[in-house]
């Protein structure tokens, strides 16, 4: 069921976002993403660049955005580990999601999520949402198989984006991740 859940959101959401390639991306100012929405396929480095951004504005704005990060093995964690105690210092709280292959960091105010199993495992996410500070990175992985790794997803400051991602993740884990307030009522 979950996975019908998140696919069927995803791939209704995708063709919402107009499409932009990672030299559109490589043009723009963090200023200016901080205003834009689209899809894409992008790499490894691109999606980092995204995921920055956003992370960037969580640290920024301390105590405001609960934070949801899914790097889909908690090994992939380690190269960004500096970032992270940042951010997990700055969020109200952080879950990290992943295949816990190797051990989670402990981090303040942090819950590891195992999505051993779900269709979380294909997907890269990055979400940030408080009052005011509305954020969603959500991408699939395409060719897994592929020496390298490519995603494809949408980028958007929406609140409402924001809120049904955090609403289907507490569907999915509903023990560890509290049903999120809507964005009117914050």
């Amino acid at each position: 069921m979950a996975k019908d859940i998140l696919s069927t959101f995803y791939h209704n959401l995708l063709p919402l976002f107009p499409p932009r390639t990672e030299k559109y991306l490589n043009r723009l100012k963090p200023k200016d993403l901080q205003s834009s929405s689209f899809r894409y396929i992008f790499s490894v480095k691109s999606m980092t660049t995204i995921s920055h951004l956003i992370e960037d504005s969580v640290i920024e704005t301390p105590g405001i955005a609960d934070t949801h990060v899914s790097f889909q093995y908690f090994s992939r964690i380690n190269a960004q580990l500096d970032q992270y105690v940042k951010v997990a210092e700055s969020s109200k709280g952080l879950w990290l999601y992943g295949i816990p292959d190797a051990p989670l960091a402990t981090l303040p105010r942090t819950i590891g999520i195992d999505t051993s199993g779900t269709p979380l495992e294909n997907y890269w996410f990055v979400v940030a949402y408080g009052e005011g500070i509305y954020a969603t990175l959500l991408a699939e992985e395409i060719d897994p198989e592929d020496s390298q790794r490519l995603y494809e997803g949408f980028f958007t400051f929406g609140s409402e984006t924001a809120f049904q991602i955090i609403s289907l993740l507490h569907h999915m884990f509903p023990t560890q991740i509290s049903e999120p307030i809507a964005p009117e009522h914050q």
